[in-house]
């Protein structure tokens, strides 16, 4: 009885793990903004993190210093890295039931389906002065949010599948 329960926290754990690698690449390159001038390229790239929670710069040193504020904190952003994590963490606590099913897999899959957007809402939070620049340049989407929509669509199939890998395990 002991090695049948068990078998069924094994999907669960797999999911918190897929989940909480998908929160993790919030810490690489999520936006990449790129222009082809004539004289030089200008490029500016924002981590998950920056477009979550913002980003102030510092410009100039000592008593000549200024801080800018370049990003604010963005709700859709965050919602992207966490809510795999979430999905995984419900997958972990709850039996396999139909409506823990619908709402595991659903954190995963809007986690990945905002994830692969990131790049259409990145300027959301962004302030003016540096939405301008940026709106004349090519965004592209960067290795973390790729990652972790990947890893998102994974932990969505395991929460999806749950019981049928518990009783692949439970053999």
């Amino acid at each position: 009885m002991a090695k049948k329960n068990l078998a069924y926290f094994i999907p669960g754990a797999i999911a918190l793990v897929f989940g909480v690698a998908a929160c993790c690449m919030m810490f690489l390159v999520a936006v990449e903004y790129s222009k082809d001038l004539i004289i030089a390229q200008a490029e500016y790239s924002y981590t998950g993190a920056q477009i979550a929670f913002g980003y102030k710069q510092t410009i100039g040193e000592g008593s000549l210093s200024m801080t800018t504020s370049i990003l604010q904190f963005n709700l859709m952003a965050f919602l992207a890295f966490f809510l795999p994590a979430i999905g995984g963490l419900l997958a972990l606590l709850f039996k396999n039931g139909l409506i823990t099913k619908i709402v595991t897999t659903a954190c995963f899959v809007v986690g990945a389906v905002f994830l692969f957007t990131i790049s259409a809402y990145a300027t959301v939070g962004m302030e003016a002065a540096q939405q301008e620049i940026v709106s004349h340049m090519t965004a592209s989407l960067g290795i973390g949010p790729i990652l972790g929509g990947i890893f998102a669509i994974i932990g969505a199939f395991v929460c999806f599948f749950k019981g049928t890998i518990a009783k692949t395990f439970s053999r």
